[in-house]
């Protein structure tokens, strides 16, 4: 019931909380026991529950280590003006080189002067190992047609060597050319090595080479281009073959992209229409290459539509009869001839025209003159004369034999000598390169004697020291200082491309002259 202090009434099921319960037998019968028991026996009871709950209880020999990390500090704010760090300097850039499909250390030049007789210790280099040994350049040889007026005489009854004109590449750094025409060494076996591999690291990174870079005395680049081509072309590089073959290859590429829809590469001089023109026939002739044909025949058809009737040149291209140049000229009747040997389409006209230009060049003596209207002859004219009637072929004996031993009889025995004259044999690589050529398909008692004149002095000239004092790398090269031509035109790749030409002599075309 309620009243004034409790005014709601309390259930009685609530107030059995507040009330004692009533032991269970279990706890009376427990403490009866314990009622009972002696002390002892309730402490050792005591002692044994201790002793439990110790043995039982959580114990941590050692501490263990807590890592703080954050510690949060209140720090007054500094009111000094916050001054910009100083930017750190740039970490220095290795300059990595593109690496070469060839490595370039211990290539062996000869650290000894070498001379006609003598030339010098042996290098140790195994031509067949140490150069051949990656695929030994094999190529399919193009036998020219059985109507190429390339060879004096019928192909039909050639001697076997006369088979394949671009055959002897595959013999580089043997010495051994069929038809018994050696003659190289193994300091021009290395001579031609190192100078590869100086082209290769001097080529743009687009795939040409730039004459003004090097020394040159003008935009040259096809020109230059084309002949460092030829030289990795004379060896038996290509752009399928070889350690050279991604040299080779851009350097094509850039002959491609850089040639007009008429066949012009671009020249800056015809020189180079000539020069470049050769080189992709070369290049067509030994892989047989799609694509590369087709620029070959481009090119050669441009030169065969501007030819003239008497057949000469000069810088800008045709020209009237008398202002015909046999140096200018003569690069197109080379790239005529290495156009047939590949087996593109060349006209007879072309040949024809070819034949009146050395006609009207010729003099009696055997010398063959710088232009049609002047009377005197030069020695490296009358060499680029002779090679020319050697690869047309035809009625040229007497007019060949004569240009030789005018050629004999003008450097007199003397061995070439790197100043810088014109009409230095090794001064003039221009005279060197032609007259090499000439003088090997002549073979006989003439080769010999001019093997000896031109190939340890030109070795000699190769340069041995790694970088010039520009810290550009020049060690293969030829320094263009030393050779006329190369001073104020050509520069060092003319110079390096010419000499390794000449010293490819052994194997690049084989013989093809014969009485």
């Amino acid at each position: 019931m309620a009243d004034e202090k409790n005014p709601l009434p309390i259930e009685e099921t609530e107030l059995d909380q507040y009330v004692e319960q009533e032991p269970s037998k279990w706890e009376e019968f427990l403490n009866r026991q314990l009622r009972r028991s002696p002390w002892w026996a309730i402490s050792f009871l005591v002692h044994i529950i201790a002793v439990l709950v110790l043995w039982s209880w959580p114990y941590h020999a050692h501490a263990k280590d807590t890592v703080i990390k954050d510690i949060k500090v209140d720090i007054v704010q500094d009111t000094t003006p916050e001054v910009p760090p100083e930017p750190p300097e740039p970490p220095e850039v290795e300059q990595i080189e593109e690496p070469l499909d060839v490595p370039i250390e211990d290539i062996p030049i000869s650290p000894e002067p070498v001379s006609k007789d003598e030339p010098g210790p042996d290098l140790g280099l195994d031509p067949t190992e140490d150069i051949m040994k990656d695929v030994e350049r094999p190529f399919t040889s193009i036998d020219p047609p059985s109507n190429t007026p390339v060879f004096g005489i019928d192909s039909q009854n050639a001697p076997a060597y006369n088979r394949g004109i671009y055959s002897g590449r595959k013999n580089f750094g043997t010495g051994k050319v069929p038809g018994g025409r050696g003659g190289t060494n193994a300091h021009a076996t290395s001579a031609v090595m190192a100078g590869l591999v100086w082209l290769a690291k001097a080529q743009e990174n687009d795939g040409h080479w730039d004459c003004k870079k090097w020394d040159g005395g003008g935009d040259f680049d096809v020109g230059m281009t084309g002949l460092a081509l030829l030289a990795f072309l004379g060896a038996g590089y290509t752009h399928t073959k070889g350690k050279f073959k991604t040299t080779v290859e851009k350097g094509l590429e850039w002959m491609a992209k850089n040639q007009k829809d008429n066949g012009s590469f671009g020249w800056r001089t015809f020189y180079e229409q000539g020069i470049a023109t050769m080189a992709v026939s070369e290049a067509y002739g030994l892989t047989q290459s799609p694509a590369v044909g087709r620029m070959a025949q481009k090119a050669i058809d441009y030169v065969v539509k501007v030819q003239p009737d008497h057949g000469g040149f000069r810088y800008g291209g045709a020209v009237p009869k008398d202002d015909g140049d046999m140096s200018v000229t003569g690069w197109q009747i080379m790239a005529i001839k290495s156009a047939i040997c590949s087996e593109l389409r060349v006209p007879q006209e072309a040949v024809e025209r070819a034949r009146v230009f050395l006609k009207n060049t010729y003099r009696d003596y055997g010398g063959s003159s710088y232009t049609v209207g002047s009377r005197g002859a030069s020695a490296a004219m009358t060499s680029i004369g002779m090679l020319c009637r050697q690869f047309l072929g035809g009625d040229y004996d007497a007019e060949i034999l004569a240009a030789a031993d005018w050629l004999r009889k003008h450097q007199g025995g003397k061995p070439g000598v790197a100043n810088g004259t014109k009409d230095s044999l090794v001064g003039d690589l221009y005279y060197t390169y032609y007259s090499v050529l000439a003088m090997f398909q002549m073979g006989g008692e003439w080769w010999p004697e001019w093997n000896k004149l031109f190939r340890d002095p030109l070795v000699k000239c190769q340069i041995h020291q790694v970088n010039d004092a520009r810290g550009r790398f020049v060690r293969g090269s030829w320094d263009p200082q030393n050779h006329v031509w190369a001073k104020h035109s050509g520069g060092r790749v003319y110079a390096t491309a010419m000499a390794v030409l000449s010293l490819e002599v052994y194997y690049r075309f084989l013989p093809v002259y014969k009485k």
